[in-house]
């Protein structure tokens, strides 16, 4: 269906829809897409990505029987699956989960957003049809795994909103758990208030037929502690754009990922962690490894404010290329106002190292096996800080890449 068929057909299913001041947001944003007015240069948004492609699509919402569900299994330790981007309502001493509703549009206009010319947001806000608020209440030391569930041929798009509140101690995970042929268009906007610590793990693992369009908008309070990682080894398309506004004193943040791409699989990535306040570090490290004929690039962007003095910022990129057909472009950027601060940026790609090769071929390891060995220690030390059940995930999908490589 073309892109004015859905906006017209389908624009009463929406969130909102009867609001005044966003229907002509929603009206602005679709006159943009339709005339294709973005600016081109230097727009991460529109790399790997056909606009027409975007705009044409069998747009599919509805409530299924399906029901999501929160469970607590013990004190600390929350399962909460998401369907088709509806939550179940729940309530207790340390969270609160609700869906998006009609009264919430002012949280909804009023979102810190770091993308104001990304195609990929103006479709989310077109189409908005699902959204979840989450209140992580003060004090609570939790484990929350978020399951995403989505049923064949659906169309999600989804706009939430996460608050850990002060002194929180919190390990959540995301798990995207999708069928055939749907495509997910997220946007996470999430506050860590003061003394609170985050760590936030997205596990993606889905097959050809699926689009994950993952975007999230997190501002950084005073003392606290936010650390995401992210492991992509989806066989279908994946665009990962993650931002952070480290806004008071002696915050901390950390946007890692590792992706594993084989086929004629395309991955873009963007990270970018903005300085406002003094004493405050970030981290940026990108892994990926990349067979067959896949693509894959990752944008790294550090801004440091005049006001953000004693600023500790690293950026990273390493990428490993099995075979002379596969591409993976990386671009680094700092921007730095301020003049009492460390910072640093890193390159690496190319294929496996030769030597490393040699050395354990040399020891009778066949060339496959050497070649599984050195692709398992070159991500090896991000798997460090993960708990138990996190590592045995990602040692599962390591398995099964590496095993595909025996196919070759």
């Amino acid at each position: 269906m073309t892109f004015e068929n859905n906006f017209i057909n389908h624009s009463k299913d929406y969130i909102f829809s009867a609001n005044e001041t966003l229907a002509n947001q929603r009206e602005q944003s679709f006159r943009k897409i339709l005339k294709n007015n973005y600016d081109k240069k230097n727009n991460e948004s529109l790399k790997n990505i056909t606009i027409s492609d975007l705009s044409k699509f069998d747009y599919f919402y509805k409530y299924e029987n399906k029901a999501p569900k929160v469970s607590v299994l013990d004190s600390i330790n929350y399962e909460i699956r998401v369907v088709n981007g509806m939550c179940q309502n729940f309530e207790d001493d340390n969270i609160e989960i609700r869906n998006l509703q009609n009264y919430d549009f002012n949280s909804f206009l009023d979102q810190d957003n770091n993308n104001s010319d990304d195609i990929i947001i103006d479709l989310n806000k077109i189409f908005l049809n699902s959204g979840i608020f989450f209140n992580i209440k003060n004090d609570t030391k939790l484990n929350i795994r978020l399951i995403h569930d989505t049923s064949d041929n659906f169309t999600v798009f989804q706009n939430n909103f996460i608050n850990f509140k002060k002194n929180c101690e919190i390990n959540f995970e995301d798990h995207f758990n999708l069928s055939h042929n749907t495509i997910n268009n997220i946007n996470y906007n999430t506050k860590v208030e003061e003394c609170a610590v985050v760590k936030h793990n997205i596990f993606q693992d889905f097959s050809s037929s699926n689009k994950l369009y993952l975007t999230s908008n997190t501002v950084c309070k005073k003392n606290s502690s936010y650390n995401q990682n992210t492991y992509n080894f989806s066989k279908g398309f994946v665009r990962n754009f993650h931002n952070i506004s480290l806004n008071g004193e002696f915050a901390k943040a950390s946007l890692k990922g590792c992706f594993f791409l084989k086929d004629e699989n395309i991955c873009t990535n963007k990270t970018n962690i903005v300085h406002n306040a003094e004493h405050c570090i970030s981290d940026q490290t990108y892994k990926g490894i990349l067979n067959h004929n896949s693509k894959a690039n990752y944008y790294s962007n550090t801004f440091v404010s005049e006001n953000a003095q004693k600023t500790e910022g690293y950026q990273l990129s390493k990428g490993i290329l099995l075979t002379d057909h596969c591409s993976f472009f990386s671009k680094p950027e700092l921007r730095i106002f301020a003049d009492d601060v460390k910072c640093s940026h890193g390159s690496t790609i190319g294929p496996v190292d030769e030597t490393a090769l040699y050395y354990l071929r040399s020891r009778g390891i066949n060339k496959n096996e050497a070649m599984k060995m050195i692709i398992s220690s070159f991500i090896e030390e991000d798997l460090q800080n993960l708990d138990h059940q996190a590592r045995i995930i990602i040692s599962n999908n390591l398995t099964n890449f590496l095993n595909s490589l025996s196919d070759d």
